[in-house]
């Protein structure tokens, strides 16, 4: 048998528990194309590219999807649904000044 946990407090979940699904994926805006775009030597950028690929330079691993499952339990489900991004928990850190 199965023994889920609240991924964000820990708390043992039975039947009561529920399901976050997040995906992170680049958004690709359509670019327009002019005179400019079509009289390109696009081969050297696409060679430019490979080269980059190949010595590691690329940025390639930002441009895959991502997906994240979260199991949680109901009180960090009302907490999620209220603050999906966290961003109440960032204003809440208060730093000494030094």
């Amino acid at each position: 048998m199965l023994h889920f946990s609240c991924d964000l407090c820990g708390q043992p979940l039975k039947d009561d528990r529920f399901v976050a699904r997040v995906e992170v994926y680049p958004a690709f805006d359509p670019d327009e194309l002019g005179e400019d775009d079509l009289d390109a030597d696009h081969m050297q950028q696409v060679a430019d590219l490979i080269q980059q690929m190949q010595d590691g330079a690329g940025h390639m691993d930002d441009c895959a999807s991502r997906q994240f499952r979260f199991d949680l339990c109901h009180d960090c489900h009302a907490k999620f649904l209220k603050d999906p991004l966290g961003r109440d928990n960032a204003r809440r850190l208060n730093f000494s000044e030094n």
